[in-house]
Formats: C-alpha cells, structure tokens, sequence
C-alpha cells in the first residue's frame, strides 16, 4: 500500500474572533487531562466529486464552522494555562492511497490496525507545543474514489462530545452550502465555550502519558488493536446473564453488560496467569455530566465535562462473575450521576480531581493489568455526519498506543456495540480466546 500526502494548510475562521473572546482560560478539567488528541475517522464511498473539488468544499465548511468552534483554530499556551485564539488555523492534510476504500476497511478490520494511523493528520501525542493545533483534519482519496476523513481534537479543550457536536454542525454546514442554503444565524451562541466559569482552573500540571510524538514511532508501539462486534441479539443474552436479581425484570444497560463481558475477560486473564491470590482492579468508566446537574448543563455545552466512575473488583483464584462486575459498574456510574446533581455547588472542584487522578495515574501507567479504562462513544451521531455528499459507511478508532483500553462506538445501524479494544500481544492472544468473547462477538 502507498500513501502520500499532497498537501498540507492551515484553514481560518471565516469571520475573525472577537477581541473579547481571544484568551480562552483552561477550566479545572481541562488542566487535569492527559496530554492527547481524540481521534475519530469517518469513511465515505464514491460521491462523485473530484478529490478536490470535494476538499475544496470541506474546507469552505470548515472556515465558516469555525467562527462558532474558534478555540480549535487557536494554540494552547502551556506557561499561561490559556488558548490564544487569534485564529492560527486548523490543520488541513489533503492524501491519498492506491487501495480501495474495501480492500482498506478489510484489512483492517482482519488484521493491520495500524493501517488506520495513516489517515490521521499527526499523532494523537502530538499536543501542548506551541505549534501544535487544536484541531487537525486530513482527507484522503481512495483508489476507487471513496474517500476518509480523519478528525483530530485536542483533549485540552474539549472532549469527545464537544467533538461529535463539531463534526455534526460541520456536516451541517457543508450541506447547506452545497445546496446554497446556507444561514449565517445557524448557530450556538459563542457563550457555549464557558466551562471555566463553571469550574474554574487552579493551574495545575497534568500527568505526562510517555505516548511517542514521533510518526514513525506512533504506528509502532507495543499495543495491539482489534474489534469486536456485539450484535443485538448477543448484547440481549448478555443482558440477561448480567441481571444480578435474576427475579427482578430490570436488565442492566446494553453499555455496562457489553463492559463486563470484555472487562471479566481481562480480568480472568490475569487470574489465571497468576492464581495464588486473589487481585484488585480498578473498572473506570467516564461519565458525560451534561443534562445531568444541577441546574442542568445544556448538552451543546463545550470544553471537557465529564466525571470518571471507578468501580473496584476483586477477583479470587475462580476469577470474576459477570454480574457482580456489571453490578459494581453500575452502582460507580450511578454514583458518579449523583455526584453531578451537587458538582456545581461547593465542593465540586474535589469530587473532579479525585476522579480524574486515578484516570491520569491508569493512562500515564497502561501496562498495569490492574486497571482497565473504558470509554462510551455510542451515542454521538457519527453516523449522521453528512456532508452533502452521503452518510458515512463505517467509523473507526485507531491502533492506539494505551494499553489495557477500550473504547465503544455504535455500529452504522445503532443496533449492535464495536469494541474497540487495546491489549499487550500476550494479552490480546488470550483475550480472543476466551469463551465468551468467542460465543458473543464477531
């Protein structure tokens, strides 16, 4: 497979930022995450444009949806805690590869994830300098005239979220230009951007990852990636085999049941490898506090605002059972639910640091099996990202270099779960062996 890059540019805001608005002050949150992108690639079949007839218009896009998202066309000043946003620009990578769009996608769903690494603009390590963008896009053209697009946001100023609202009013924008229907007053007031006033920062230095920056480094890390795919009918027996109460007609959460039966699995790996004494782990989960405090937080709100649930497991020499670990999954998300009822009140700020200190201990330490991190990516609408030309075909993850992760996304029918998992080589041979991974995914 050949891939080359073909150009490389910096796209503006269409309208400049305001004075008012060009010192964007990290909140507490912010300051607690660890130094990385978000990465989410989109895959679209042939639409009949040009490569850059198509680029063209993705970047027009772009420009005008940027006067509402400015903070991703500026720079993170790390000595000031703050993000200049005097519109530097967005990155705007514009490749291409001599393989179909169906002989990558099966590739990489077989085999070579770490094919998946080349339709990103840069690393997802690559954050904090001076220089770095917050937001980095790259379209690349497929042989057949399908076409990828790799979204790259800096975790510093927003979570998965905020980037799932971007991509979706993105779409939106390029599909009323394209049909020349475009509303300048198509917008989320610029106020949307306020996180800090909510939880002010305290400059506090986040926890260093030791991810390589390096491109030729990043696509050759130790951690093996693969997916695993929960159709409907499977996450429904799992549903039932995780009822803890099997009298009660409650069912655990499609989410939680799918996390316990890849988190039981990597956990008995470990319990047999090593069946003298019975082990601690620690299941972390994020949880989204939009709509969820008090007063309620508008789900449009940007920045990074979510919680880390931490349900502890311990596993004896026989491992541990599915329900229990989906009980405890659930009593810490529920916890961390209530926690957000009272977060903006006093207080607030150390229900936040104590969470988000053992998700930066965990993600600076991936190799310790004791922790497994787990991130629910299934309701963003990724699948709906039109941008005038047809919906996506597939969305992925990449082949990412932390260990003992796994991030869930919905699959194109928002039926069935992909599992995105990450394991150690060791870990990974034994994880696709285990009965129930075997029995409930493809």
């Amino acid at each position: 497979m050949k891939f080359e890059v073909l150009s490389r540019e910096l796209i503006k805001p269409y309208h400049s930022t305001p004075q008012s608005l060009r010192d964007y002050t990290l909140s507490l949150i912010d300051e607690l995450l660890p130094p990385m992108n978000l990465p989410t690639i989109l895959y679209y079949y042939n639409d009949n444009l040009s490569s850059s007839s198509r680029c063209q218009h993705l970047k027009r896009s772009l420009s005008k949806v940027l006067t509402r998202f400015y903070p991703y066309a500026g720079r993170y000043i790390k000595e000031s805690f703050k993000v200049d946003c005097s519109d530097q620009g967005a990155e705007f990578v514009e490749a291409k590869v001599d393989v179909s769009l169906d002989d990558f996608i099966g590739q990489t769903k077989n085999l070579k994830m770490e094919l998946l690494n080349c339709l990103l603009p840069r690393p997802i390590g690559a954050v904090d300098g001076v220089t770095d963008p917050l937001l980095a896009v790259q379209v690349c053209a497929f042989a057949c005239g399908g076409w990828a697009i790799g979204i790259l946001t800096s975790h510093r100023v927003a979570d998965m979220s905020t980037s799932s609202t971007f991509v979706k009013e993105w779409a939106i924008t390029a599909k009323q230009l394209l049909s020349e229907s475009f509303d300048e007053c198509h917008d989320f007031p610029v106020s949307s951007w306020t996180s800090a006033s909510l939880f002010p920062g305290k400059k506090l230095s986040c926890r260093p990852l030791g991810m390589p920056v390096a491109k030729e480094n990043f696509e050759y890390h130790k951690i093996v990636t693969k997916v695993f795919s929960f159709k409907q009918n499977s996450i429904s027996r799992i549903r039932e085999m995780a009822r803890l109460d099997k009298s009660s007609e409650r069912l655990p959460s499609r989410v939680q049941s799918v996390i316990g039966i890849i988190g039981k699995a990597i956990i008995d790996i470990h319990v047999v490898a090593d069946p003298g004494n019975s082990k601690e782990f620690l299941v972390i989960q994020t949880v989204n506090m939009r709509e969820k405090t008090d007063p309620p937080i508008h789900k449009n709100q940007y920045g990074n605002l979510f919680l880390v649930s931490t349900a502890p497991i311990v596993a004896s020499e026989g491992g541990v059972e599915l329900d229990s670990i989906v009980d405890l999954v659930t009593r810490a998300v529920r916890g961390e639910v209530e926690n957000c009822k009272r977060i903006l009140s006093v207080g607030g700020e150390m229900i936040i640091s104590d969470g988000f200190d053992v998700l930066t201990k965990a993600l600076a330490e991936p190799e310790i099996s004791s922790n497994l991190v787990f991130t629910d990516w299934c309701k963003f609408p990724y699948y709906e990202a039109d941008f005038g030309l047809a919906k996506p075909v597939w969305i992925s993850g990449i082949n990412s270099p932390l260990g003992n992760n796994v991030y869930l996304f919905s699959d194109q029918y928002g039926e069935g779960i992909e599992a995105w998992v990450n394991l150690s080589a060791n870990d990974m041979r034994k994880f696709e062996q285990d009965l129930n991974i075997m029995e409930f995914s493809t």
